[in-house]
């Protein structure tokens, strides 16, 4: 409903927080607050959240009344205003069991005498949490090292021997796209190694700064694969 209003210097809507990170599947409540001067007189007041990179209309309340007709079905039942905190001059939109389509750029909208509004930007991240891993002997001396992962952004995978010394590019990466955009990443090496030895593969998202790591032991008679 954004565009019926005049937006007013003299009426300003803040954003305490500008960017919000949640990790998928958790909840996540973005806030922008209005000036209320007194008592809030409800049925003044119209509220509107928006996904603006996509022009998804995510809530509505329109001179106190709640309007879910238009809401996109990317978010139907996942949305709820805390409305008890209307009367406090807060807008608190909560989405539930984020998913990684939620990411994206939010515009809250208040009109309450005035109308003025402000961007929030969303950010999703799905970790690479767990890592399942395979040994398999292919030939004396000789083995084939898997690991394999879901997250998201796109991880990097570094593979390191138990001197730390550096072999990823003796190994092969692939990447597939699983449920809900998240990355199926997985990185196998071939390698000559003796016995009772180790191997570490760290999965490196560089976009959120984070790692996970998993380590594979070449036991003496042991041959296993554990994935998908």
């Amino acid at each position: 409903f954004s565009s019926k209003f005049c937006f007013s210097a003299l009426f300003t809507v803040e954003a305490p927080q500008s960017l919000c990170i949640v990790e998928r599947g958790n909840n996540v409540t973005m806030e922008c607050t209005f000036p209320v001067n007194g008592k809030l007189e409800f049925k003044e007041l119209s509220v509107s959240w928006e996904k603006k990179d996509e022009l998804k209309q995510v809530y509505v309340l329109h001179k106190g009344e709640e309007d879910f007709e238009s809401q996109h079905s990317d978010f139907r039942g996942r949305i709820k205003l805390l409305k008890e905190n209307l009367n406090l001059g807060q807008s608190l939109l909560q989405i539930t069991d984020v998913k990684l389509r939620d990411a994206g750029v939010y515009r809250c909208v208040i009109a309450y005498g005035g109308a003025d509004y402000k961007t929030i930007h969303l950010k999703v991240k799905a970790p690479y949490r767990i890592i399942n891993q395979g040994v398999v002997s292919t030939g004396y001396n000789e083995w084939k090292l898997t690991c394999q992962s879901e997250g998201y952004p796109k991880a990097e995978v570094i593979w390191q021997n138990r001197n730390y010394e550096d072999l990823t590019d003796k190994a092969n990466t692939r990447f597939e796209t699983a449920s809900d955009q998240l990355y199926r990443v997985t990185s196998t090496l071939t390698i000559k190694s003796g016995i009772y030895e180790i191997f570490y593969c760290i999965f490196w998202n560089k976009e959120l700064q984070e790692n996970t790591t998993a380590i594979l032991h070449i036991a003496g008679n042991t041959s296993k694969f554990h994935l998908w």
